[in-house]
């Protein structure tokens, strides 16, 4: 037990010394050395540009982990964050993505409030703009996607292949639930598991489920455990 928890205080210094690194990298100097971010080594990083990731609020040690373990056997990728093109990553708080998550911003902006938590093995492509409210919980396995990725044509006009995503805060996103382009959550709802989220949802306190999703049941709330 004492060479495990020596091993351990060895394996924290470790991940601290390479955050740092990272923080000195990509923060700005008086931010950068409270270490605000606790990133795992094995995390595939490529930031185009120094002012990528931007914190806001209060910062301390560790206000958000990236790349560190969930729910066991939940995380199967490798987990990744690009930031290029011109795009940014907002923190505005307490942030946990756990390991397996990959984060592409290609040229937008994704924006995520405070008392986040998102599971293993999510995926999150932005294009355009990703806003998340504070206070959002999501299961494993879990895509955002603000782009078709081609162009389709309808008697020979273009549709956007583009659009940005939503989601307010108190939301629930359960397992392998899939967040198209132009989809909306409001906020203290929940979405079940394996849904297919591809409009808007103006109205709170919804439980919304399916492949198309629709509203299941109203007058709901949740909390976490």
């Amino acid at each position: 037990m004492k060479v495990s928890g020596f091993f351990n205080r060895i394996r924290l210094l470790f991940f601290n010394f390479y955050s740092l690194f990272f923080c000195l990298k990509y923060l700005p100097f008086r931010q950068a050395i409270k270490i605000p971010i606790l990133i795992h080594p094995s995390v595939k990083v490529k930031i185009e540009n120094k002012h990528s990731i931007i914190l806001t609020g209060r910062i301390w040690r560790s206000i958000c982990t990236i790349g560190f373990d969930a729910t066991l056997g939940r995380s199967n990728f490798k987990s990744m964050l690009y930031v290029g093109n011109g795009g940014h990553l907002k923190i505005e708080g307490f942030t946990v993505i756990s390991k397996g998550t990959r984060i592409i911003i290609d040229g937008g902006v994704m924006t995520i409030g405070s008392h986040f938590f998102c599971n293993g093995d999510c995926w999150f492509n932005c294009t355009t703009s990703i806003v998340i409210g504070s206070n959002n919980m999501y299961g494993w396995g879990i895509t955002f996607n603000t782009t078709d990725g081609h162009h389709i044509y309808v008697d020979g006009n273009v549709k956007p292949m583009e659009a940005d995503i939503r989601i307010g805060n108190h939301v629930w996103i359960a397992s392998y639930t899939h967040i198209s382009k132009g989809a909306k959550v409001a906020s203290d709802c929940v979405v079940a598991q394996c849904s297919l989220v591809n409009k808007s949802f103006d109205k709170e306190h919804c439980l919304i489920g399916g492949m198309p999703a629709r509203v299941l049941k109203e007058n709901i709330d949740w909390t976490a455990k």
